[in-house]
Order: C-alpha cells, then structure tokens, then sequence
C-alpha cells in the first residue's frame, strides 16, 4: 500500500522530524509518501558544506539551514517549492542502484506531469526539466531497509532570494540580471499553483504506486514537533585541500597532516551516495595512511553506489590533493598553493608536467584598474601602475604570448586560438568560482590549464557575473604577480 499525504505548511525547523516520521510509517512494509511546503530556508544537502555551498553572511541573518538527510546540492526553499518526501521498503527495489532509483522515481515524475499537459523530461544525473530548464530534483538515501526519496517540484521560484542564499549559479542582481537567471526554471505552477498543485499530488501518487505494484490511497499527516536546528559547521582548519566537479556535484577533500601522513580527513560536496555514512567512512579509512599511498587507499574504501562520481573521481581527488601539497612544498610557502588549481583534461599531468608545457598566459580584464584605458581591451602598455602590467612583462620575459580575455566569447576563441597553435597547456589567472561555472569551455578546448585564483571583488562575490561576461563589469579584482612570478619560476627549471 502506497499512503499518502499532503502537508500544506511545515515549518523548517520540524523538517528533521518529519523525516524521521515518513521513515518510521513505512517501517511496517507500506510506502508513505508527503507533499510538504515549508516555510523559507536553505536546505542543505546531506554531504554539502555550508560555507561552500550558501551565502553565509546572507544566510545566517535571514534563513534556518536545515540539513536533509538526502545528499545532493542545496536549496533554496519557500512555498513555491514542494518537497515530495517518500519511504519505501528496500525490497520494493532489491537491486536497484541509486541512480536506477533516482532514474526511476524522475522518470516517473516527469511522467506525470506530461499527464497533465506540462511538459517535462527527466534529465540525468537528477533533474527534472522541460527544454533544459529546471522543473525539480531528486534526491535518495538508503536509510537501513528502507529508501528515503526526496524531490523539490518548483511551482514558482523566487529567483532574488534564491540567488542571495545559492553560491552557485549566479547571475547580476538586477532586473536583466534576474531575467537571464530566470530563464534557467521553468516554474510548473504558471500564475495558479495551487490548483495545480492539487491536480499534480495524486497524478504522482498514481503513476508512482503504479511504478512499484502497490494499490495508493490517503492518509493524514503525521504529527511533527518543531525542535532546535543543530549549528551547521563550515570546514575545520586543514593542511591542504582540493576540489573537483563531477557530473554529480562538486566534490571536496580537506586533510590535516601529520608530517607526510593523514591526521584527518573530510571529504564534502553536493553528492549523493546511497548510504549516508559513506563519506565519512572513506574519510576514516585514510587517517594515518601516507600521502604517497593517498590514492590506492581511497581506491580501496571509496563508496560502490554514488550518483555521477565514483572511485576514479574520488581518486583523482586524492592525487590532486597530494599535487597540491607538493606544490606548497616548492613554493615555499605550502598555503599559496591552495590559490593555484591543477586542471588536465585527461587527468594524465601533474603540476610539474603542465608547467613545463606551458606555452600562453591569460588574464582576466577585471584585474585591471577601472581608470585603464586598456581595462576592457587586450593588451597592456605596461606602465607600472597595476599588476597586470607586471603580469604582462613576468609573461613577455619568458616569451609567453599574454593575453587580457575581455568577455566570455573571448575565452572561447583565444582557446581555440591556441588549441591550432599546438600549445598543450596555458597558465590562467581566474576566480575559482569562474572555473567551477565554466568549466566546460576549458572542457571542449582539451588543454591543459594552472589557474591562478584572484581576490578582492570579483564578479561572484558581487554577483555581477552577467556583466562580467559581457565584458562591463567595473569593479577590480586582485591579482598577485609575487605568486605568479613564483609559478613562473618553478616552470623555469623545466
């Protein structure tokens, strides 16, 4: 028996137990499914890291972070989003995988909407979409022998608060800049959501009961207490770190040393993997292990059921996390390297070997002042009033064409520029929130790339990212020629 229910107005706080109440009336053999609107906050996704996934200094002064137990990335939630939340008996899906669970329950949403004349396709790893637009998500966790689904069905998104509380995407925070962010949903609600609403719920319960051979039918809703969020801590201190986007989510490795040995580890991200330990097991499992032997070990203990990554990620994750802490070593100074990313499109080069093939430097034109004339142009006269200049002549020194990349289509063509000039790899300079956003132009280039991380006020911390690429964007970013001049040294010795 499928037993269902709506709740119309959860508060965030009692999320944690509505969850557990969901979980604990499917523990009888029946599947309990919910549709639940609650009231604003940033869900946070099971693996997420609050302080690399929400705008903190939003966040903490205007919404609750409620942390779900599925994985996968955060949300924005207010009442234009329902959260279907589902429990089903494990043997229901004996030998489904996550992502065949996932595929699954997406489909069979998507499906349902298509039933009454809304558009919407499932679209891998998690979403649910009409023309690449977002409709919803899904989210799973096995949760001892039950599965846990979790899906948001936007019926209206209320894009300014969501840009405000979401990292990323982001675009510029105004009326074009809200317009362009828009166009990303495809809202199900259209101008009465309510009545939509009430036509979607049981379409969904119907193909879903269908989906698992079990006869639906009504239910109350549980009773849930409202109870105290616990703190959502940011990352502890660590040694040395490193990142990596995958097709399910960006995944992050945080370790604390003990000489050349792990004396801690953490590893986050928005992910999903089936079981909610998973993570931290594997985390465990490399404490006192020796970074040489970081990526055999994780090799060994990476979670089998993950959702767009798996132990190739994980151990590429390691091995640029131990590049980074031997680029610290030859820089002298081991935190610098936290500023400097690795990027081989087929995960074939360390920090060394892209150096020694680097043949162009890139800049960003935000790193200009906003009085240069030169600002939205390429080129430099260097005239020793900024650090770009002194990033132009460290490049010109070394025979490197330097190049200011004065908008996003500018990037494309100065890759494909230097793709046919048989250059193997460039040093860029970059923010990394611009390299975790478009990656996919470095991507279909296939070179190999060291960025640079830059400071003070980008485009991202702004969120002015539509100017930006445009090429109008006035603030200034910072660039530091000493660490460049650094990572042009090393390359020197090559």
């Amino acid at each position: 028996m499928l037993c269902w229910h709506e709740m119309p107005q959860l508060d965030p706080s009692a999320f944690p137990d509505y969850e557990r109440a969901i979980l604990a009336r499917a523990s009888m053999g029946d599947v309990s499914l919910g549709f639940a609107r609650l009231g604003p906050c940033a869900l946070l996704g099971a693996f997420d890291d609050p302080d690399r996934s929400l705008r903190r200094s939003f966040v903490d002064k205007h919404l609750p972070i409620v942390r779900r137990r599925t994985g996968g990335g955060s949300l924005y939630v207010d009442a234009g989003t329902t959260l279907m939340v589902a429990a089903l008996p494990r043997a229901l899906a004996p030998r489904h995988t996550l992502t065949e669970i996932i595929v699954m329950v997406g489909t069979v949403m998507a499906e349902a909407l298509c039933h009454q004349g809304i558009p919407a396709t499932f679209t891998a790893p998690n979403d649910i979409t009409e023309d690449g637009r977002k409709r919803g998500s899904v989210f799973a966790v096995v949760v001892d022998d039950q599965i846990l689904i979790e899906a948001a069905l936007l019926f209206a998104v209320d894009i300014e608060s969501l840009m405000k509380t979401i990292k990323l995407p982001l675009e510029k925070l105004s009326g074009a800049g809200l317009l362009a962010a828009a166009q990303r949903f495809a809202p199900i609600g259209g101008t009465e959501p309510s009545a939509v609403a009430a036509r979607i719920y049981p379409e969904i319960v119907t193909a879903l009961a269908m989906r698992l051979t079990v006869d639906a039918a009504p239910q109350a809703p549980p009773a849930v207490r409202i109870g105290p969020l616990p703190t959502c801590q940011g990352a502890p201190p660590h040694d040395v770190s490193a990142f990596l986007k995958t097709p399910g989510g960006v995944l992050y490795l945080d370790i604390r040393l003990d000489g050349k040995r792990v004396r801690a580890a953490r590893i986050v991200g928005g992910v999903q993997c089936a079981r909610a330990t998973d993570l931290e097991r594997l985390a465990n499992a490399l404490t006192g292990v020796r970074l040489d032997e970081l990526e055999t070990a994780v090799w060994a203990a990476a979670p089998d059921d993950t959702l767009g990554f798996d132990r190739y990620d994980l151990g590429y994750l390691a091995r640029l996390c131990v590049e980074r802490h031997v680029l610290g070593g030859r820089l002298g100074i081991p935190r610098d390297a936290e500023r400097v990313t690795l990027y081989s499109p087929r995960r074939d080069q360390g920090f060394a070997d892209l150096l020694a093939d680097v043949g162009a430097l890139l800049l960003p034109y935000c790193a200009k002042p906003a009085w240069c004339k030169w600002r939205h142009r390429d080129g430099c006269p260097e005239c020793g009033q900024c650090a770009v200049g002194e990033a132009y002549r460290l490049g010109r020194e070394r025979g490197l064409p330097v190049t200011t990349i004065t908008r996003y289509e500018h990037l494309h063509m100065v890759l494909a520029q230097l793709r046919a000039a048989g250059i193997r790899a460039f040093l860029g300079v970059c923010c990394t929130e611009f390299f975790l956003k478009r990656d996919q132009a470095f991507i279909e280039a296939g070179l190999g790339a060291l960025f640079i991380d830059i400071g003070g006020d980008t485009c991202y911390t702004l969120r002015a990212e539509e100017s930006a690429y445009l090429g109008q964007f006035t603030a200034e970013a910072t660039l530091d020629p000493l660490l460049l001049d650094r990572v042009l040294r090393l390359g020197d010795t090559h």
